[in-house]
């Protein structure tokens, strides 16, 4: 019987076609979820008997990582998971925010009914995780970061669903890169010591701006969003440790 691998925070064999396609994705999800902090060597006899494969969908499966800037590779000391830095946090965000904001106006230009109705249905969905999230203070570890990648997914589900009419692949290809970068900067700082603020009336005010075909306000809305994770997020990298 087949294992599994949304598991994503825990080992698991992983025996499908696509080895490298999986292994991949359970190892981006380690990351972003800060099993790997930054700075960790991912040893490949370790990483093996941690997902139960061979060197090679391993060795495949850094390669594409690397594309995305998740890993770092070097000849003699192999795989590390990519290290952060305040500028390229920065740099991360002021590309995401160009692009997203670019996205969210095409949307409202473009988008009919069901694009509006799938962007309260996200937004609902992502009120709902993130209360989860809230609630689950005596889980344990591993159940507090399974329910951290279902908000995360949630997050950005409704995020996608604010760009998906901008009618151009490529520019979501773009959003999507660029968030998962963020992403990770956001979750490494949450699970530092949380980010204060009222996302839900930040979200929210986003969508009613844009459903309102308000372009002006709604990017503006997005790009304030932007600019306080920013904000937090230099002020809470700042305590930590170099990686």
């Amino acid at each position: 019987m087949e294992t599994d691998v949304s598991t994503r925070s825990r080992a698991g064999r992983i025996s499908r076609a696509t080895l490298t396609e999986q292994l991949e994705e359970a190892l981006r999800a380690d990351i972003l979820d800060g099993v790997f902090p930054p700075g960790r060597r991912l040893r490949a006899a370790e990483m093996s008997e941690r997902y139960g494969v061979s060197a090679t969908p391993l060795r495949e499966a850094f390669q594409r990582l690397a594309v995305e800037n998740l890993v770092e590779l070097d000849p003699r000391f192999g795989a590390t998971v990519a290290r952060i830095s305040e500028s390229d946090l920065r740099d991360v965000y002021d590309m995401l925010s160009l692009f997203a904001c670019m996205a969210l106006e095409r949307s409202i230009e473009r988008g009919d009914e069901a694009w509006a109705d799938e962007v309260r249905r996200r937004f609902d969905a992502k009120v709902a995780a993130s209360q989860r999230l809230e609630s689950g203070g005596s889980l344990d570890d591993d159940a507090r970061r399974r329910l951290g990648t279902d908000a995360s997914e949630a997050h950005w589900g409704f995020h996608h669903a604010l760009y998906a009419a901008c009618g151009s692949p490529w520019l979501l290809r773009f959003v999507a890169t660029l968030h998962a970068h963020a992403e990770r900067y956001r979750r490494l700082a949450m699970q530092t010591a949380g980010l204060r603020r009222d996302s839900r009336h930040e979200h929210e005010g986003i969508m009613i701006a844009a459903l309102a075909r308000d372009r002006e306000r709604a990017v503006a809305a997005l790009r304030d969003h932007l600019d306080l994770t920013v904000r937090l997020l230099v002020d809470l990298l700042a305590d930590q440790p170099a990686s």
